[in-house]
């Protein structure tokens, strides 16, 4: 494990470890980040007292399931947060981890080919620990919340960080036992704030709105619209509130 006390992107530093040679389990953490990033290069605000850390996975069953990783991140992060007493932790598709529809948790997985042979994912996690709300920015994109707000409470980020490695390994190991992200794909419905609930669609410039009715065997959302079932695979999804 590498740790940094300040570093632009996390993401970054290990894509750049890879190509140098580094191989999978490299986890690289930094105190702050500078230049944050989630999804379509939004950035990702990163104080001091947040878990933000990168790690290196090969693919497991085959290159076409890697994007299931993210999916199998974000069940370990829900797990990790849980086991310090926090309570509500959902997941909202794709990438981000709510209590009671505030984000607290975002996931950016990216494939890098380290040679002709050799894919890797780079997932980076950001999780708002021991930074209260109050004194983030004042322009986050989403309703945010943090550990310490939920719980009034500092909370050890070492041991924060373990667990989701320990609960990543647990899901991989699942996964690699069964040859199936199964076991990651019926977690992550358990737990899921999105399905069955209305949502708009955003993507390649449309909206759509529909109620989520599941996830694909490969990671997608299933959206019932007017006009029938609508696979989303690299969209946005707004929640509207409302329940199937």
């Amino acid at each position: 494990m590498i740790s940094i006390d300040s570093i632009d992107s996390t993401n970054r530093k290990t894509k750049e470890l890879l190509v140098q040679g580094e191989s999978e389990g490299l986890i690289v953490t930094a105190r702050t980040q500078t230049a944050g990033r989630g999804r379509k290069d939004r950035s990702w605000y990163s104080p001091i007292g947040g878990l933000y850390f990168s790690i290196a996975l090969k693919p497991r069953i085959g290159p076409e399931q890697a994007p299931l990783l993210g999916l199998l991140s974000a069940c370990a992060v829900a797990r990790g947060i849980r086991s310090l007493g926090v309570e509500n932790v959902r997941l909202k598709w794709p990438n981000d981890v709510l209590v009671q529809q505030h984000k607290i948790a975002g996931i950016l997985s990216e494939s890098i080919q380290v040679d002709d042979n050799h894919l890797r994912i780079v997932v980076g996690i950001g999780v708002n620990q021991n930074c209260p709300v109050s004194e983030m920015s004042e322009h986050l994109r989403w309703p945010t919340t943090s550990i310490i707000d939920e719980l009034g409470k500092e909370t050890s980020i070492e041991a924060l960080l373990c667990s989701i490695v320990n609960e990543m390994d647990e899901l991989l190991q699942a996964v690699e036992n069964d040859s199936s992200y199964a076991v990651v794909l019926e977690e992550w419905r358990r737990v899921s704030s999105t399905l069955g609930t209305r949502v708009r669609i955003y993507e390649d410039e449309k909206t759509t709105d529909g109620i989520a009715k599941d996830i694909g065997e490969d990671g997608s959302l299933i959206v019932e619209t007017d006009e029938g079932l609508m696979k989303v695979v690299s969209g946005d999804v707004a929640h509207l509130g409302g329940m199937e």
